[in-house]
């Protein structure tokens, strides 16, 4: 299967498997990477395929400001036992640069197919119902420091 094909297959049959109310995403991709947000583009759902090392990349995305990221990072490293008890153990929340972090798992694969995108299509699902919930309570319990503005 092409990787844009891929890409589409999983997206439509991710929708399909969650709760109306977690539905309404909005989904971009480019190369081999697609991305999945809910108002915020910057903290996102991400799957990157890999492809030479056939490894794939799914998980939660902070690509915002680094105070931010930081901030989020530590809020979900103390729900990590609740997350590892949900999504498993290979499940891992980290720092990925600088200043960048995320909640994510990376899933060894053969060939791009119709089983894979099942897999990893209610994978997805079930990082989103877990994951995203906690985000929103976070967003809404904790005030998320502002984005500096930048000074022309």
């Amino acid at each position: 299967m092409r990787i844009q094909k891929f890409q589409v297959s999983l997206v439509e049959n991710t929708r399909k498997l969650l709760p109306r109310s977690l539905r309404k995403f909005e989904a971009r991709s480019f190369f081999s990477i697609v991305k999945i947000s809910y108002r915020n583009p910057k903290l996102h759902f991400e799957v990157w395929v890999r492809g030479k090392e056939q490894l794939i990349e799914i998980g939660l995305h902070f690509e915002s400001e680094k105070q931010i990221n930081d901030a989020l990072l530590a809020y979900f490293n103390s729900r990590a036992l609740e997350i590892h008890a949900e999504l498993g153990a290979r499940i891992e929340i980290e720092q990925w640069t600088n200043s960048w972090s995320r909640v994510h798992e990376v899933v060894p694969y053969n060939t791009l197919d119709a089983d894979l995108v099942s897999q990893l299509s209610m994978k997805l699902a079930k990082m989103i119902k877990v994951l995203q919930p906690m985000l929103d309570a976070y967003k809404k319990g904790a005030k998320l420091p502002r984005p500096r503005k930048m000074h022309s």
